[in-house]
């Protein structure tokens, strides 16, 4: 069931919260404080452009706390009636709504500010927002054995590619997209000197256990943001900004028994089944179904509501579960909304942490592929539907980039499913 909507009023002391990392729209806070009722939860605060000049009682200001609170009290029924079927109710993190006040974000904001990252820091947290999502936290300081010679540790996976695209529609000069992942496509974008990671999500999608762990040492030769190692709450990597032994406590360890979890969970098949099932159209014909459903008043210049989410995985599940191949009757709606939900799930973290863990020089570490653990997702609140021009071009500039480093066939890395 989906928690209260309605945002609980919560005693929260600035002092009381810890930086933990952000991503683009959002800071992670984490607490360590008294109050039982916020013990072991972590606050997500939505940020803004930190140079813009905001009167706090304007009635935009009063209007923007109105509509971001209708957002977070819409995640939280996405997460819980859409979310939750496509990826298991198990991997979805509690959740709930808490009240915060612009003087406890001020004061949040001056205090973590010397701790954030300094390519984070064109945006900050937003003073106008007056609920936050608290979220059950997996990123801990304090193991949970807390004898000495044992750690926190999370692993976070951000792989943001799971599947090939399948879709009829390529223009021909898109015909890449079917060999090479967005993601291995998209390395040369971000890495103009050509200088791209190892590391194929598809790879780590495989469900062949040597395949996965080969992955995930890829992955930790280059891990940007895409792949994290938090001990004892900070993330880690040694002075070359690799993942290895020395700043991970056996690492080969936690390397074969992340392996082994991404094998066994059915989260990783059933993300992967479902973002390429519903990737059907591709975003090449989904912007002109998008532009023409604008047009004629079909989709509305607001954001969807949570009853069209609903309707609109219920109408791609009935279709999933016939067998169907036949995309001819699919409205531009649908598709629009397909397209959107398999951005979403291409942008969720999945999150494994291990409440004890050895720390380095420990004996006995035989059987550490076997430890507890426990997992979830996080960051999957439904994609605006109006950034579908953004990534259309966003898509073209990859793939032209791409091209740009790999004009011919025969030498392009295929990647295998």
């Amino acid at each position: 069931m989906p928690a209260s909507k309605e945002p609980a009023d919560i005693p929260l002391a600035p002092g009381d919260w810890d930086y933990i990392e952000e991503g683009t729209e959002n800071v992670i806070i984490s607490y360590h404080g008294s109050e039982p009722d916020l013990q072991g939860w972590v606050l997500r605060l939505t940020k803004c452009d930190a140079s813009a000049e905001i009167d706090l009682e304007s009635h935009e200001a009063l209007l923007f706390r109105d509509k971001e609170l209708q957002r977070k009290q819409d995640a939280l029924e996405f997460a819980a009636r859409v979310i939750g079927p496509i990826v298991g109710d198990k991997y979805v993190l509690p959740q709930r709504l808490a009240k915060t006040s612009a003087e406890f974000l001020i004061q949040v904001r001056e205090n973590i500010e010397s701790q954030r990252p300094r390519n984070r820091l064109s945006k900050s947290i937003d003073a106008r927002q007056s609920a936050s999502l608290l979220t059950k936290e997996m990123i801990s300081r304090t193991p949970a054995d807390s004898t000495q010679g044992a750690h926190a540790v999370t692993v976070e996976l951000k792989p943001k590619c799971m599947a090939l695209p399948r879709s009829k529609f390529l223009a021909p000069e898109s015909s890449v997209k079917h060999r090479v992942c967005w993601y291995c496509r998209h390395q040369y974008t971000l890495h103009k000197d050509g200088n791209v990671s190892q590391f194929c999500p598809l790879e780590l999608f495989s469900g062949d256990r040597k395949r996965i762990a080969t992955a995930l040492e890829h992955f930790a030769q280059s891990p940007h943001n895409n792949f994290v190692v938090f001990v004892d709450g900070r993330s880690v990597v040694d002075e070359e900004g690799k993942l290895s032994d020395k700043c991970v406590p056996h690492w080969s360890e936690l390397r074969d028994a992340v392996a082994g979890i991404v094998q066994k969970e059915s989260l990783f098949s059933r993300l992967q089944l479902i973002q390429r099932e519903l990737d059907s159209f591709n975003i090449e014909s989904v912007l002109p179904m998008y532009q023409h459903a604008l047009e004629t008043g079909a989709l509305a210049t607001e954001e969807p509501r949570i009853d069209a989410w609903l309707n609109a995985y219920s109408e791609f599940r009935r279709r999933l579960d016939s067998g169907s191949s036949d995309l001819s009757a699919v409205s531009d709606c649908q598709a629009v909304l397909e397209l959107m939900l398999a951005t979403t799930l291409r942008d969720v973290s999945a999150l494994i942490k291990f409440d004890s863990w050895p720390a380095r020089g420990a004996t006995g570490t035989g059987t550490l592929e076997h430890s507890s653990y426990s997992i979830g997702i996080v960051d999957h609140d439904p994609k605006k539907v109006s950034n579908i021009p953004k990534y259309y071009r966003l898509d073209q500039n990859i793939v032209a980039t791409y091209l740009q480093h790999n004009p011919d066939k025969a030498y392009q890395r295929p990647c295998r499913e």
